[in-house]
């Protein structure tokens, strides 16, 4: 067809006329099959070469005909954005960018319908928070659309996620089920050619196999190895073979082939790139999936990186501890935290310039939070007392530290040590109004943290068995943080006398109704056409739904609420309401599956945890309740 309408030029104005309407004819059949449904690569191929047309009712014909097909023409159209001709290259450029495709089908459940409305018009960072979205869809619901995203996403990066995220999920014990996952992977992949597309027609085998095919999966690692050390492709990247390289690891892992998954990942530990960020992301992989060996291994690769780098020293000793080798790792992390020391007295504080001793002590903070994420406890709680004791209590640093280990140990249950963290800088703060001043200036309410050594002294009462004591102490706790509702929760669930049920939901009415002003004007703020502050009203939203679900009130708009914090932003803190309220409304499903998603998010949360403990043991009452 390209001869043809290169033919148009020529100065016979019969031939001109013939050929026009030849073309006309064609064009019109192209536009018919696009329409039925009935087209091929070949059919695309031919309307993109009209968009150089020099018809422009011809261009414009076949502008829509593409436009009319939708994805399918996706990948042509990318690969013509670079055609010799400027003018379909232009073109082709136009309809990638404002392609409004219809993602979703009418077969597709409606939670992925909803999940998929607007993708293309996202930006890429969106698109990738509604691909994880449908991953977690349960019952697979999301699989087909996440095949069609792995076909036709403009990203290949995305491209990738997508498929990566199907290939993660675990596989159905049906294997009738399995089948049918298998047959919708390969008939919507259809004939595309993208690398992740070959990995997921290796994973409809699996499927149907219901295994992990190590020799399957080693062939296609190689043959992309040979593609990326060659140079002989763009799809494939290091970082994208890396990333196929860890989730057949995982896969493997998790069929019982631990091994295969060790010696998989150090035969390619050369793609991990030799930078402190390429290993402390290797190792963070490495242990969350309970492959400790490898983190051993980078560092016998890369000891002078490993010693130079507490987290990776961390790392090392958490894969030794994991090992039975309590004392070495104990070593190991005694030699991390000795990484930028800290002044031990007065003489060594005097040797340091202040600016020295602030970076040190806030590198020391940011290692244990890193470790209260990984659920190193003990050696996070060694970082924050190490800034504490090494500083003074007019220092800004430690009261940071101060207040991170108090949370750190509140969220372990260990209330009265939270007292005895806080109550030093408390006292000091009675008495010192500059340095109060100095603390708000640097973002610090002293009223919080007197607030929470109350609330935590009550709870410490409370634990003791003595909640008369404590209703004072949450009375002022809750009147020095009135925006902290656990407080209130609190004293909702304490037993007392009718004055004291009267007192807490006279202020349980209040807070609540508060709140639900406060999110009514912040929605009215942005009608107007105020600075809209998204976060903000996903947090109003997300705490009243907190508030309601854990008390009493409207559970339904609680959990509404919810739901419309998530779709602002979400969190694990967000994804633990959301699962209090359907706990709270009797729907332990939903309430389970939500709290293992945000578990996801925090796998060392105590608090969450805790709340699925609870979720389950209600369901296992309630299967038995069921019993005949």
């Amino acid at each position: 067809m390209g001869s043809i309408i290169r033919s148009l030029t020529s100065r016979s104005i019969w031939s001109r006329t013939a050929l026009s309407l030849s073309l006309f004819w064609w064009s019109g059949c192209l536009v018919a099959a696009a329409e039925s449904g009935r087209y091929s690569s070949a059919e695309v191929a031919e309307l993109i070469e009209q968009l150089g047309d020099e018809s422009y009712a011809t261009r414009m014909r076949a502008r829509e005909a593409l436009q009319r097909i939708g994805l399918e023409a996706f990948d042509q159209l990318r690969l013509a954005q670079f055609h010799s001709d400027s003018e379909i290259a232009m073109s082709a450029k136009f309809l990638i960018s404002s392609l409004m495709v219809s993602w979703s089908k009418e077969s597709d459940p409606e939670e992925v319908r909803d999940t998929l409305l607007e993708y293309g018009a996202c930006s890429e960072s969106e698109r990738s928070s509604r691909i994880d979205r449908l991953a977690e869809f349960p019952q697979r619901m999301g699989l087909p659309a996440l095949v069609r995203i792995t076909c036709f996403e403009p990203s290949l990066r995305l491209s990738r996620r997508a498929a990566l995220a199907l290939m993660r999920q675990p596989m159905a014990d049906d294997p009738a089920m399995r089948r049918h996952h298998s047959e919708q992977i390969l008939e919507t992949l259809a004939d595309n050619d993208r690398q992740a597309a070959d990995w997921l027609r290796v994973y409809a085998d699996d499927l149907v196999r219901g295994d992990y095919s190590r020799e399957r999966w080693r062939q296609l690692i190689a043959q992309q190895r040979r593609e990326i050390d060659s140079a002989a492709t763009q799809q494939a990247t290091r970082a994208s073979v890396l990333e196929l390289i860890r989730v057949c690891a995982t896969r493997a892992a998790m069929a019982g082939m631990r091994q295969e998954a060790i010696e998989l990942s150090g035969e390619h530990m050369d793609l991990i790139p030799p930078t402190t960020r390429g290993l402390v992301d290797a190792c963070n992989w490495a242990i969350e999936n309970g492959l400790h060996p490898i983190v051993l291994d980078l560092r016998q690769e890369h000891a002078h990186l490993f010693d130079k780098q507490a987290l990776l020293l961390y790392s090392a000793a958490e894969a030794t501890k994991v090992s039975g080798k309590n004392d070495e790792a104990e070593r190991l992390a005694r030699q991390a935290s000795a990484i930028r020391p800290l002044p031990e007295n007065p003489e060594a504080k005097g040797a340091m310039q202040p600016k020295e001793i602030e970076d040190a002590a806030l590198a020391h903070r940011e290692i244990g939070m890193k470790l209260i994420e990984r659920g190193l406890f003990e050696w996070a709680e060694r970082e924050f007392r190490m800034i504490i004791d090494s500083l003074g209590l007019d220092s800004i640093p430690a009261a940071r530290a101060r207040a991170d280990l108090a949370e750190m140990l509140g969220e372990l249950q260990r209330h009265q040590d939270v007292v005895d963290v806080l109550r030093p800088l408390v006292d000091r703060l009675e008495k010192d109004s500059k340095l109060k001043q100095r603390l708000l200036m640097n973002f610090f309410d002293y009223r919080q943290i007197r607030s929470n050594a109350k609330y935590h002294q009550a709870l410490s009462s409370i634990e003791a068995g003595d909640g008369q004591k404590a209703k004072p102490q949450l009375v002022r706790a809750f009147q020095d943080n009135p925006r902290n509702v656990d407080i209130l929760i609190t004293m909702y669930r304490l037993d007392g006398d009718e004055a004291w049920r009267d007192l807490v939901m006279r202020t349980l009415e209040i807070s609540s109704r508060q709140i639900d002003q406060s999110i009514q004007d912040q929605r009215d703020e942005n009608r107007r056409g105020g600075k809209e502050n998204k976060d903000l009203l996903s947090d109003l939203l997300n705490q009243y739904a907190w508030l309601v679900s854990n008390t009493e009130g409207n559970l339904q708009k609680a959990l509404s609420y919810s739901l419309e914090s998530l779709e602002i932003s979400t969190n694990g803190a967000k994804l633990d309401t959301c699962a209090r309220c359907y706990y709270a409304i009797g729907d332990l499903d939903n309430a389970i599956r939500m709290q293992k998603r945000a578990l996801k998010l925090m796998p060392h949360s105590p608090p969450l945890r805790r709340q699925l403990n609870q979720f389950e043991a209600a369901q296992q009452e309630r299967a038995k309740d069921s019993e005949p």
